[in-house]
């Protein structure tokens, strides 16, 4: 990893919400990250905004969209992992813009659901005044003025998010409801909710208390502790599979509550977990400290079988249900169990080709269907990738 992206890494940390101690670095950044792409940004620095952890190596984007590079930019080292340069076999991917129904000129899609039928997003000024947006089959929703920051959304089209003020909540079919924050704690943050309406989450609370918590969208007034003081959840799959962390390790608790720590790579003694799809988890471990900037490195866990590795990119935004896995900085990348990869095109009409032009913020279980934004006329435009 070069000098630049440590800066850049440095640079997503300090604008991040401060993370529970010890845990969810990984997280953190990634929040840090969407804070930065909600505010207002002008002239060259722009560029820089989201270009986040980059890949090495540049992409042209402009004109007609093109099937994927023959050859994979060379990427961070890994000890473990080996990425093949051959491109998905078949597919044909497109972006398309996502409409937009207010005027902001920061519009982000952030999530989509496992089947790539709802999508979740925020349009605004930059300034913490995003609108959380729901995009279903193209047509756009623009959520009540009181929910902010969305996070995800299920299947069913529901979606969850957390307030500034540390509230949790759940809109589903056209009403906003408030999550219970248990007591003895001043705050929530939501990560994710499954198509069982399963929520995954954690309560804070003084000097530093935290504990994971589970959530219905049919009783969100209700809830349940899993694990113990000092856990996190951040992500559930569909049959209830709840990721997270205990103390300063990776963990899994399965649908009926029993824990298990998750395993490490070979000297790394701690690990963050992001989310979890299907049978696979992402997240980071804490890598070299050099200058003050500690270098996160992205691992992929298969639940199945127990086995990590690390990923030899700087930078994972999400994972599918199939196993692939999201590079979503600089130039967008589907990266498969198997190592073959292929680069998401363009739009024939966006000119700039920074590196950060293009970010890539969620994916779909089969990996055909990713979201993200286009920074471009110092604004960020929505959009969609559909492959086939």
């Amino acid at each position: 990893m070069t000098l630049l992206d440590e800066q850049r890494i440095t640079e997503l940390l300090r604008s991040a919400p401060v993370p529970e101690p010890g845990v969810d670095v990984g997280r953190a950044i990634r929040d840090g990250r969407r804070r930065r792409q909600r505010r207002r940004v002008s002239g060259a620095a722009a560029a820089t905004v989201l270009a986040g952890l980059g890949v090495v190596g540049t992409v042209q984007f402009g004109g007609v969209a093109r099937e994927p590079d023959p050859a994979t930019p060379a990427l961070a080292a890994s000890p473990t992992v080996s990425t093949s340069t051959a491109p998905a076999a078949s597919l044909t991917c497109e972006a398309s813009w996502l409409p937009q129904p207010i005027r902001g000129p920061v519009a982000v899609a952030i999530g989509v659901d496992p089947t790539g039928r709802h999508i979740v997003g925020e349009i605004g000024t930059g300034n913490e005044d995003g609108r959380v947006v729901l995009w279903t089959d193209g047509q756009a929703t623009v959520l009540p003025a009181a929910a902010r920051h969305g996070a995800a959304v299920n299947a069913g089209g529901y979606v969850i998010g957390t307030n500034g003020d540390g509230t949790g909540w759940v809109y589903r079919n056209g009403a906003l409801r408030l999550l219970a924050t248990p007591p003895g704690y001043d705050a929530v943050l939501v990560h994710a909710v499954n198509g069982r309406g399963d929520i995954a989450g954690t309560a804070r609370g003084a000097n530093d208390s935290h504990h994971a918590v589970l959530w219905s969208v049919n009783h969100p007034q209700e809830y349940r502790l899993i694990g113990q003081p000092g856990s996190t959840a951040t992500g559930i799959t569909e049959d209830g599979t709840v990721v997270g962390t205990m103390g300063q390790l990776p963990y899994r608790w399965t649908p009926q509550g029993t824990g298990k720590a998750l395993a490490l790579p070979d000297g790394y003694p701690h690990a963050s977990v992001d989310s979890a799809h299907g049978n696979w988890a992402v997240g980071m471990v804490p890598g070299a400290d050099k200058g003050g900037a500690v270098q996160m490195l992205p691992v992929r866990w298969d639940l199945t079988t127990g086995a990590v590795s690390l990923l030899p990119f700087p930078g994972a935004a999400g994972i599918a249900g199939n196993g692939d896995v999201l590079v979503g900085d600089g130039a967008p990348l589907v990266v498969s169990p198997d190592g073959t990869s292929r680069r998401l095109p363009g739009r024939p009409d966006v000119r700039a080709t920074e590196a950060g032009t293009y970010t890539a913020n969620g994916i779909s279980d089969d990996g055909l269907t990713v979201v993200g934004a286009v920074y471009e006329n110092q604004g960020y435009r929505p959009l969609v990738w559909r492959c086939t």
